[in-house]
C-alpha cells in the first residue's frame, strides 16, 4: 500500500526530496536477497519507501514521525544478510549511507569513533597509517567496520583483536521512543574512551553476543577499540584479484595451514594456541582455504582435492606476527613445539611465500568471505556453536556430519563433499570464546533449502541439549522462546525491555524479539 501523502511530505520536510524514495524499482533493490537469506526466493517483502537521513538529528526526526503515526522503521547501514529484510508489512528503511564518516582516531587512547556507514577496509587503512588496526567482521573489509551493525562482530584477527562486543565504548543511541541517549563517558562529558558508567552500565541492553538487528532503536556514533599493528604503515600490493599478494613480505608475519590426524588432535592444538597466545589468527578449515585461493568455480574444487590429497585430515590456518624480530621467533618456536606434541603437518602447497602471502593479505585485509560464502555449487554454509570444546567434538561435529552425508545421499548437498567432515574451530581472544562450523555446499532449490534448515534445527537442539554454548546467534524474534529458557530465561527480561524503551512498537524487530511469545515450534 501507499504511504499516505501527509506523511510522505513530512518526510520530505526533514530529507529533503532528494534523500526518499518509493520507486518500485530502488524497493525492488533493496529487497533482493541471495543464498540462505532468501531461502526459496530471491525476494524478501519489500520496504514502504527509502529514507537516507545525513545525520542524528534527521535520524531523531524520523523516528519521532513513526511514532506520531504509528509506522514502524528499520535501520540498516551496509545491507549485509537478511537481517535488512523486513518481517511485517509497511517498514520505512532507515538507510544510513550518507552517515559515513570516521570522526575521530584517537591514537594515544587506541579508540576510533564512527559513523555506521564507515565500512571496514576504509577505518583499517586509516589506523594502518597510524600503526593501529582493528577487529574487522568476518562478512568482509566491505561491510560497516560499527561494531552494531554486524549480527555477532567476529573477524578472521578475532583470536587477538576481540570479539565485536567486547570492542564498543561510548555510544550515541536514539531510542525507538526518539529519545537520544549517550552512553558511557560520552553521558557526563564529551569523552568517548569508555563505555560503562557514570552509573548502571547500558551496553549488554543495546547489544549482546548477537545484535538487536534494529529492533532497539538507531545507534549513530560509537567509540570502539583499536589495537597495535605490526606490520608496515603502507600495505602494497600487486596482482590481479582474488589473487593479490603483497609487493613485498612484511617482516615477522607467518602463515600455514597445518593438518591433523584428527579433529582431537586439532582441538588440543587450537587450545594450546590460544594458551600460548601467539596467534594473530587462528581459522578456517580446508574447503574453506581452496575457496578464499581460486579464481573459479572449477579451480575451487581442483584446489580443494589437491589439498584433502595432501593433508592428513582437519586443520586449521595460523597466522603469526611479531612486533620485533625476538618476538617473532619465540612465537615461531612456541608454534613449532604445539604442531609436533599434536603430530600435525604442515600443507606443502602453502608454503611458497607468494602464495601464503596472499592468503595473509586476504585474511588481515577481510576480503576473502564472500567467495568462502557464496562458492561452487550453491552456498557455503556454518552452523556454529559456543565454544566448549569437547561438546563440539563430540555430539555437534556428529551429528551434523550425519546429517549432511544424508543430505549427500539425497542429491541435496554437493557430492564432492561425502566424507568430508571439514569442521573449522573459530577461537577468539585467544581461546575465552570461539565458534564451531561444519562447512558444506547445497543446491538452491525448495528441497535443499528444507534439509538446510532440518541441519540447522537438528545442531540448535544438541547445541542446547549438550550445554555448549549458544547457537550461532538466537538473532530471529522466533528463536528467543526456544534458547531463552537454556539461558537463565534471558528472553523474558529482553521482552521487558523491548515493551519498556518501544511502547509503540515502532521499531521492527524481526531480528531482535516480539513483544508477545511467538515461539518457534
Amino acid at each position: 500500500m501507499a504511504l499516505d501523502r501527509a506523511i510522505y511530505r513530512a518526510l520530505e520536510d526533514i530529507l529533503g526530496p532528494d534523500n526518499i524514495t518509493e520507486e518500485p524499482a530502488i524497493l525492488d533493490a533493496y529487497a533482493w536477497r541471495s543464498g540462505m537469506a532468501a531461502g526459496t526466493t530471491k525476494f524478501m517483502p519489500r520496504f514502504e519507501i527509502v529514507v537516507l537521513p545525513k545525520g542524528t538529528e534527521e535520524v531523531q526526526a524520523i523516528i519521532r514521525l513513526c511514532n506520531r503515526f504509528r509506522i514502524q522503521f528499520k535501520p540498516t547501514s551496509t545491507l549485509w544478510g537478511p537481517g535488512n529484510c523486513p518481517g511485517d508489512p509497511g517498514v520505512i528503511l532507515i538507510d544510513l549511507r550518507r552517515m559515513n564518516r570516521i570522526l575521530e582516531i584517537n591514537e594515544k587512547n587506541m579508540y576510533a569513533v564512527l559513523e555506521p556507514y564507515v565500512i571496514g577496509a576504509q577505518l583499517q587503512a586509516e589506523l594502518m597509517k597510524r600503526g593501529l588496526t582493528c577487529n574487522l567482521n568476518g562478512a568482509g573489509s566491505h561491510v560497516s567496520a560499527f561494531h552494531f551493525a554486524g549480527s555477532l562482530g567476529h573477524g578472521f584477527t578475532s583470536q587477538t583483536h576481540g570479539f565485536g562486543p567486547r570492542n564498543v565504548l561510548a555510544v550515541e543511541w536514539i531510542t525507538p521512543e526518539g529519545e537520544i541517549v549517550r552512553l558511557g563517558s560520552l553521558g557526563s562529558s564529551s569523552e568517548w574512551f569508555c563505555g560503562d558508567g557514570p552509573g548502571p552500565s547500558l551496553r549488554s541492553l543495546i547489544r549482546g553476543g548477537v545484535n538487536s538487528g534494529g529492533g532497539i532503536g538507531v545507534f549513530t556514533k560509537a567509540a570502539q577499540k583499536v589495537y597495535h599493528w605490526p606490520g608496515p604503515l603502507k600495505f602494497p600490493v600487486e596482482g590481479i584479484s582474488p589473487n593479490y599478494a603483497p609487493a613485498w613480505l612484511p617482516e615477522n608475519f607467518f602463515l600455514r595451514f597445518i593438518s591433523f590426524p584428527s579433529t582431537d588432535k586439532m582441538i588440543e592444538a587450537t587450545r594450546k594456541i590460544g594458551e600460548s597466545e601467539i596467534a594473530l589468527q587462528c581459522s578456517h578449515s580446508i574447503s574453506m582455504l581452496a575457496s578464499s585461493i581460486a579464481t573459479c568455480n572449477e579451480e575451487d574444487l581442483e584446489l580443494l582435492e589437491k589439498f584433502r590429497k595432501s593433508a592428513q585430515g582437519p586443520g586449521i590456518v595460523v597466522a603469526l606476527a611479531g612486533n620485533s624480530r625476538g618476538e617473532f621467533e619465540y612465537k615461531k618456536k612456541v608454534f613449532q613445539q604445539i604442531i609436533d606434541e599434536t603430530g600435525g603437518k604442515s600443507l606443502e602447497l602453502i608454503e611458497d611465500p607468494q602464495v601464503w602471502g596472499g592468503i595473509l593479505w586476504r585474511f588481515i585485509r577481510m576480503t576473502t568471505a564472500i567467495r568462502e560464502a557464496h562458492r561452487a555449487t550453491g552456498v557455503w554454509f556454518g552452523n556454529m556453536a559456543g565454544n566448549n570444546y569437547a561438546a563440539i567434538k563430540a555430539k555437534y561435529t556428529q551429528t551434523a556430519a550425519r546429517l549432511k552425508d544424508e543430505m549427500i545421499s539425497k542429491g541435496l548437498f554437493f557430492d564432492g563433499d561425502k566424507g568430508l567432515i571439514d569442521l573449522m574451530l573459530w577461537p577468539q581472544e585467544h581461546g575465552h570464546r570461539g565458534l564451531a562450523e561444519i562447512v558444506f555446499r547445497y543446491f538452491p532449490t525448495p528441497e535443499s533449502t528444507e534439509g538446510v534448515q532440518r541441519l540447522r534445527n537438528e545442531c540448535l537442539k544438541v547445541a542446547l541439549n549438550e550445554h555448549m554454548g549458544g547457537p550461532y546467534g538466537a538473532n530471529r524474534r522466533d528463536l528467543q522462546d526456544v534458547v531463552g529458557p537454556h539461558y537463565s530465561n534471558y528472553h523474558l527480561w529482553l521482552r521487558k525491555i523491548k515493551k519498556a524503551f518501544d511502547p509503540n512498537g515502532a521499531a521492527e524487530s524481526t531480528n531482535y524479539i516480539s513483544c508477545e511469545s511467538n515461539e518457534l515450534e
